[in-house]
């Protein structure tokens, strides 16, 4: 498996695992915003970037967003590992 197919197979496992309750909007920029759907404030958004694999949130989001960010980041590291992709 090449570097581009591990990527794209770590963006698609990502969006496929959090479509059913984030509305995802792509950025066009390499970037994912997803919004929960039982919300309506932009400062429960979380940026997803599609070539580093990172996600981020407002320092003043909710808690509950701040734990959905660190889900997140614990679910990449671990497709990160599956498609030995390092840092």
């Amino acid at each position: 498996m090449t570097k581009k197919e591990k990527h794209s197979a770590i963006n698609n496992e990502f969006i496929d695992k959090y479509e059913n309750d984030f509305d995802i909007d792509d950025e066009m920029g390499g970037r994912l915003v997803l919004v929960p759907f039982d919300t309506c404030f932009t400062y429960s958004s979380i940026d997803y970037h599609m070539s580093r694999h990172t996600v981020d949130a407002y320092n003043w989001s909710s808690s509950e967003t701040k734990e959905l960010v660190i889900e997140m980041e614990e679910f990449i590291d671990t497709l990160r590992i599956k498609y030995d992709l390092p840092e």
